[in-house]
């Protein structure tokens, strides 16, 4: 079904910005706003997307309703200056016990960019699974969602930390080195919070393993170290 929006105050844009902006109406409706052709075009090959929204009609992607909108509606909608004329509403991805060899724990990440990137490294390197603990930024943010490109339709994600594996390794500056130090399977691997570094409990349940650091560099940013450990880790 084909509908036309031309008016900048049709209450539909306001639906989509809420589902943009407010992890409460993504809840109740059960519903992400997606942007970006290539996350849409990606999604609706493996996922039902509830509405598809463009500037053009497009019958190549399919969708149960179809809305078409001026280029003005589509910068209100997605808050982009220059969006690339697709947008999409998609049924909200649901939380399911993680297991498995591999499993990620994001300890309180605050950057919405930084744990979108580390979903979107765990899923193309393989990982099981992730663990959301409690004061880690919404994964279905409009940053997260954009930075992840849609992983967690595809990668298991839980925010409950129950029958974690038997060996746990905590990210950190003064554990062994990554090189020296060989995963044990299960595992769980912890990186935490940007600024404030590990919770108390992540101290007290993880060993610790680090990147050392050269010329006079005193940490990476938490996506870039955790590229490395999921690479180095997802290898051992």
């Amino acid at each position: 079904m084909l509908t036309e929006i031309l008016s900048l105050r049709h209450p539909f844009i306001k639906e989509c910005i809420e589902l943009r902006l407010e992890k409460s109406a993504r809840i109740e409706s059960s519903s992400l706003f997606i942007i970006g052709e290539k996350m849409v075009r990606e999604l609706s090959s493996k996922v039902p997307l509830k509405t598809l929204i463009t500037v053009e009609p497009h019958s190549s992607i399919k969708a149960q309703k179809h809305i078409v909108v001026t280029p003005e509606i589509m910068k209100k909608m997605t808050g982009l200056p220059s969006p690339d004329g697709f947008a999409a509403i998609a049924p909200l991805p649901k939380s399911q016990a993680v297991s498995g060899q591999r499993i990620l724990i994001l300890d309180g990440l605050s950057d919405p960019g930084n744990l979108g990137t580390l979903l979107r490294t765990a899923l193309a390197l393989n990982w099981d699974g992730v663990i959301f603990t409690p004061g880690t930024v919404d994964p279905f943010n409009d940053k997260a969602l954009r930075a992840s490109k849609g992983a967690l339709f595809f990668l298991p994600f839980s925010y409950e930390m129950n029958d974690l594996p038997q060996h746990i390794y905590l990210a950190d500056l003064e554990g062994t080195p990554l090189s020296k130090m060989s995963a044990k399977t299960p595992f769980a691997l912890i990186l935490s919070n940007e600024g404030l570094g590990p919770s108390p409990w992540a101290k007290k349940l993880g060993e610790k393993i680090s990147i050392p650091m050269h010329n006079g560099v005193e940490s990476l940013n938490v996506a870039a170290s955790g590229a490395i450990f999921l690479y180095a880790m997802g290898n051992s």
